[in-house]
């Protein structure tokens, strides 16, 4: 007897992307796997979203106050029915064999809670740019540990199930909710990767990751938080490494950005910015030294900045 295809969900969380959205809706409704069903959930935008989803006859559209992506994709699942779900950033496009390709991985592992796959790189536009180095080493707790190798939620296919046992989305860990997802996922069950490309990741101003200070609270964050269960001698070596990869890539694109807004005057941001280093990558401090230059430099620009004294 021929099992049934499993339905797939795919749910596209949505905030003032309608200028991409076409573009990830037509992706989804291309599969060559056909048992799929698209679900935009638009987290209270104010542009086109909601014309762009029904322009696609088939699309469902759920519209939420502005929550989050978390929340958004929460909702998602909340009111989709497939028994294997996938999330799309409104941005990125799935390749037409995305679907097949990790559901034909899952039924022949049915012990695995999610499988992963990998991405090529476009331009806003969406012309291709390409694809970058990702490596294949075995896929599980300890390697996400270790380096966070799934670059974006839409080369993921969860199981339901899996999904839902590890309490979904957490919309506390922001930016880094798809990893903690994961990781919470792959400490319980087995996870797996197929090493194939099957998504386009758009590269823009407006990408998430863009926000160094954003992305290095919420990924510090989370590794901490996993600190207290990675306590065996190898898990705790992959969690520092891991750790300490976070704090200096985010960190590094937070300083220049410190620097950045010291010679512009932007003092404000500048403080928030050396706070969040200091409580999330203290030893990234050291790498504000400068030039003797560096300190006359900001000091000339701080002072034009300033407003006029009371009285001039």
């Amino acid at each position: 007897m021929t099992m049934p295809a499993p339905l797939v969900s795919i749910v596209i969380p949505c905030y003032n992307q309608g200028r991409y959205l076409g573009d990830g809706l037509d992706s989804a409704c291309r599969q060559t796997y056909e048992a799929v069903e698209v679900i935009v959930v638009d987290d209270g935008s104010t542009d086109d979203t909601a014309r762009v989803a029904a322009s696609r006859p088939g699309v469902r559209y759920v519209h939420q106050q502005n929550a989050g992506t978390a929340a958004a994709r929460n909702r998602g699942v909340a009111d989709s029915r497939g028994e294997l779900l996938l999330f799309l950033d409104a941005d990125d496009r799935l390749l037409p064999d995305a679907i097949a390709r990790g559901v034909d991985h899952l039924t022949r592992c049915p012990e695995v809670a999610f499988v992963g796959g990998h991405v090529r790189l476009i331009h806003a536009d969406g012309t291709p740019d390409v694809v970058p180095s990702q490596e294949h080493e075995p896929a599980g707790y300890a390697a996400l540990l270790r380096w966070n190798y799934i670059w974006t939620p839409g080369v993921v296919l969860y199981r339901r199930s899996a999904l839902l046992d590890a309490g979904g989305f957490d919309p506390a860990a922001a930016g880094s909710a798809d990893f903690d997802l994961n990781i919470r996922i792959a400490r319980r069950r087995a996870v797996a990767c197929h090493h194939h490309v099957i998504l386009e990741y758009r590269q823009h101003d407006a990408n998430m990751t863009r926000d160094p200070a954003h992305m290095l609270r919420s990924a510090v964050s989370v590794r901490r938080r996993e600190k207290r269960h990675a306590r065996a001698a190898d898990l705790h070596a992959a969690w520092r490494t891991g750790l300490r990869a976070v704090q200096a890539d985010f960190g590094a694109r937070l300083i220049d950005r410190i620097k950045g807004d010291l010679v512009r005057g932007r003092r404000w941001r500048a403080v928030q910015g050396l706070l969040c280093l200091l409580r999330h990558h203290p030893a990234g401090l050291a790498a504000m030294a400068a030039p003797a230059e560096w300190p006359k430099l900001v000091a000339r620009r701080w002072r034009a900045a300033s407003p006029p004294a009371s009285g001039r």
